[in-house]
């Protein structure tokens, strides 16, 4: 397949199901809010708490205007990107604030973006903006020890996510070979050679005629004799008449 005309079918494929993934980050959004006041205690620093509500109306925002707007394909993995890194943000903020390892959340994130797109170039981006904010933040609350087993953990996030990337494509590509397959099998119109009769999906073999007007096109077949066939059939009577109006 093209490469241009494979980017445009793993754009409209993300396009399709960008609803569903707004919606899944915007309830991971949610849940880590709940768990906020959960883990760390209801006196939550005005910072974090500001990042919690904030970004769930934005998210939400977005899914409200994905109800009325359908955004042209090539746009759809930076929306999508845009909201990851907003994610990413809140996990960062939350580790600033619990100042512990949370190699777990960390890891999940990680995992989380071979879900979110069917492109290796934002896996590799986000995977890159995530891990040097988490470094950033990471050696000024949690010790060597800590960082260590932490990035650990990051990395198999990562390397699991990159599998799970390969296998989607892989799984994606099979799809639409399959799909082109079906649509050139459809293409095929078995004819009789003899009669030339055709056999609609039914197994019921009609005249030409009958098959095209059957379709939805709405065409309906008129008769006429061409030329050539006028020739073959009346070819002695048309000499004869030229011959008398000569």
């Amino acid at each position: 397949m093209p490469a241009k005309l494979w980017k445009k079918r793993l754009d409209s494929s993300q396009q399709e199901h960008l609803p569903l993934i707004i919606s899944s980050l915007l309830g991971i959004q949610i849940l880590a809010s709940i768990r906020d006041p959960i883990v760390i205690g209801f006196d939550l620093p005005l910072q974090l708490i500001l990042v919690d509500i904030g970004f769930i109306l934005v998210i939400a925002i977005l899914r409200l205007w994905l109800l009325k707007k359908n955004p042209d394909p090539k746009f759809v993995d930076p929306i999508i990107f845009f909201v990851v890194v907003l994610a990413a943000i809140k996990a960062l903020d939350t580790l600033a604030v619990q100042a512990e390892p949370l190699p777990f959340y960390m890891a999940i994130y990680m995992f989380a973006l071979a879900l979110c797109f069917l492109s290796y170039f934002y896996l590799y981006l986000s995977a890159a903006i995530f891990l040097i904010g988490w470094l950033f933040v990471a050696f000024q609350v949690l010790t060597i020890i800590e960082v260590s087993a932490s990035f650990f953990a990051i990395s198999v996030g990562f390397c699991l996510a990159h599998m799970v990337l390969t296998r989607r494509i892989s799984a994606r590509a099979q799809i639409f070979e399959l799909e082109g397959k079906v649509k050139e099998l459809e293409s095929i119109l078995p004819m009789c050679a003899s009669c030339k009769k055709t056999r609609n999906e039914a197994g019921e073999w009609k005249s030409i005629e009958q098959y095209i007007e059957d379709q939805e096109s709405g065409l309906q077949v008129s008769h006429g004799v061409c030329p050539e066939c006028s020739k073959d059939l009346y070819g002695d009577l048309l000499n004869d008449r030229e011959q008398l109006k000569n």
